[in-house]
């Protein structure tokens, strides 16, 4: 799901990707077409309602969740937008460089995520350091925040056709 929030910031020049992961599907095992990357990380996203918003400088985040699900944010064209991803979505969400973005666990469980990540540049250690929200932003990000786990329709904005399956 996709949901906007008027903003008032720059735009982004680049915009985010959302494409269905390719793969064999055995009945018992889902293989997927490998995503072109410099470095693959997993990680587990705790439970948490109060995310933190990070911008890569130099890096694309190519991320899809692989067990349980979370809402990633993403600040891009003056607005805030939210993507809930599923394990049974079987979606990348690909980020690229300079586009904040956030991820939120909202259930009980943390989510496993891999990241596919492609290098454009040095790491810059700023990179993983959070960004403060803007002044004018922060009712709009203690709004995404606070949603629920079952709240779909994410005021009234329309469902990608992808993201939020399953």
């Amino acid at each position: 799901m996709i949901c906007g929030i008027n903003a008032d910031i720059m735009a982004n020049q680049q915009s985010i990707e959302i494409i269905r992961c390719a793969g064999l599907d055995t009945g018992i095992a889902f293989f997927s077409d490998p995503l072109i990357s410099h470095e693959t990380l997993v990680a587990d996203v705790t439970p948490n309602r109060h995310a933190e918003l990070f911008c890569h400088r130099h890096q694309t985040d190519q991320l899809m969740v692989l067990s349980g699900s979370l809402d990633l944010v993403i600040l891009q064209n003056r607005q805030f937008q939210l993507i809930r991803l599923k394990q049974k979505d079987r979606t990348w969400v690909r980020i690229p460089p300079r586009i904040p973005h956030a991820a939120i666990v909202r259930g009980d469980q943390a989510a496993t995520v891999v990241n596919a990540v492609l290098r454009h540049g040095p790491v810059d250690p700023r990179d993983y350091q959070p960004r403060p929200i803007p002044r004018a932003l922060i009712p709009q990000w203690q709004a995404l925040q606070s949603l629920d786990a079952a709240n779909r329709s994410c005021a009234g904005a329309p469902v990608h056709p992808t993201a939020g399956r399953g």
